[in-house]
């Protein structure tokens, strides 16, 4: 750091003979000579040439202006945003509201959760479910990189996502590494801290296996101007696809978990995670249509084969909407806002004689529905205990229910979730939530085991 402090040296030197006229004493000012007013230049050319260096080392953040603070151009989130994240917003990254600065271009953040587990007829259960910590950095004002690391149960280390965006015109941009698969909305928008149920839904866990996650390149963009009313996204990737059948029958495809086991971050059919069990690339795409703050149509797809000989398709079509009722009276109560939200996917499962021979089930479907209802609790709460009064003036209820079905060749499970939760700021979020469950066809029995559940999930 010996440059910096002769830098500053020269600094403090060069204001002093500008600011100060004259001596302590008062004495007559010296003539400043030309001598003197070059020398002046040459060191302050040499001060600035020495920052320059530490700057491009990442030292020279350690002088600049917190990013947490002040209008900075960091990726954050609207908390007024749909369930905490921003209508639109392509990959998810824009939806963290917990990215912290670092030497002025890398950001860091993450979020956990902790849940108690009451299932009937087993033991309860305290889970360390997640610790999510995120990367972002900006290597250039066209160049930035994001990178999600998932520990899980507190020990099963995984990366979710690690991509590099190089950004060229609002409508066309590249994105290559591992990439957050954009099927859904729920695939990009998963955070345990964003949404309401401690639980994902059924659909979202066989026929989207979320995290769905595969290495990819491709386009994304924003097909609509900064003054349109309308917000249009896509997303557009060449992935490395599913593995769940190899050419001795050994198959990663069931009707108890669907195509979960035949993610590509799995290491299923002797395969290392990420890695391909065949020769044939997949694609996966997502169309956006917002035309309100609030309101969303997502149409997403993916298709490739999934065997090791290519010979057989598997294809999930998706569709997601949402829409939010804003805040209204019922005498003079204000009632809102209401949030409903829904998604459907469907496994188009191709077979061909060794795929049936293998057991590789048929054609799977799912879905969800639910309404999400946000309240101030001062209209609930008695005088001098009321929240937005005190400690936590931003703090909201939501209470919601969530119905959900799938359908795995057979294997049938229906949810219904009643939950109610807390949050004293957007970003934490404390839940209460209990399921109804029901199997029916070839569910196995304790698809009947209802849960009382309670968690707790924050971003930092």
């Amino acid at each position: 750091m010996t440059c910096t402090v002769r830098g500053l040296c020269l600094l403090g030197a060069s204001l002093a003979l500008l600011a100060v006229p004259g001596s302590l004493e008062g004495e007559d000012p010296a003539p400043v000579t030309r001598e003197d007013y070059e020398k002046l230049q040459t060191d302050l050319e040499e001060m600035r040439r020495e920052l320059g260096e530490l700057k491009q080392r990442g030292l020279a953040g350690l002088a600049l202006e917190d990013p947490r603070h002040g209008d900075q151009n960091f990726p954050g989130q609207d908390p007024e945003g749909s369930d905490g994240a921003e209508v639109g917003s392509v990959g998810g990254i824009s939806g963290r509201p917990a990215l912290y600065g670092l030497a002025n271009r890398t950001y860091v953040g993450g979020y956990f959760d902790v849940e108690f587990r009451n299932v009937h007829g087993q033991d309860h259960e305290f889970r360390f479910h997640r610790f999510v910590p995120f990367f972002y950095a900006d290597l250039h004002e066209r160049i930035k990189f994001a990178a999600e690391v998932e520990i899980e149960d507190g020990s099963d280390v995984s990366v979710e996502f690690a991509y590099l965006d190089l950004l060229f015109t609002d409508e066309v941009n590249f994105r290559g590494g591992v990439i957050l698969d954009p099927l859904g909305w729920f695939n990009l928008y998963h955070d345990s801290p964003i949404n309401n149920f401690t639980d994902r839904p059924l659909v979202n866990r066989f026929v989207i296996p979320t995290t769905l996650r595969e290495i990819g390149a491709g386009l994304f963009g924003t097909l609509t101007s900064d003054t349109s009313e309308w917000n249009v996204t896509y997303e557009a990737y060449v992935t490395s696809g599913f593995k769940g059948l190899d050419n001795t029958g050994a198959t990663a495809i069931s009707r108890s978990k669907g195509v979960r086991d035949a993610r590509a971050s799995t290491d299923a059919l002797g395969t290392r995670k990420f890695g391909d069990v065949g020769d044939d690339f997949s694609g996966v795409g997502r169309l956006a249509i917002s035309p309100a703050i609030g309101t969303e149509v997502g149409l997403s797809s993916h298709i490739g084969t999934y065997d090791q000989a290519g010979d057989n398709f598997l294809w999930i079509p998706a569709i997601d909407g949402s829409y939010t009722l804003g805040q209204f009276s019922a005498g003079d109560v204000p009632v809102g806002p209401i949030q409903f939200r829904g998604e459907g996917a469907l496994n188009i499962i191709e077979r061909n004689t060794f795929a049936r021979a293998s057991g590789v089930p048929d054609d799977m479907w799912g879905y969800y529905v639910e309404a999400n209802y946000r309240f101030l609790p001062e209209f609930f709460l008695p005088e001098g205990v009321r929240f937005t009064s005190g400690a936590f003036p931003d703090s909201v209820f939501t209470l919601s229910g969530r119905w959900g079905q799938v359908d795995l060749d057979g294997n049938r499970l229906n949810r219904f979730t009643f939950g109610f939760n807390f949050r004293p700021i957007e970003a934490t979020v404390f839940k209460l939530d209990y399921q109804i469950n029901n199997g029916s066809g070839r569910a196995p029995s304790n698809a009947d085991d209802d849960a009382f559940l309670l968690s707790l999930a924050s971003y930092f």
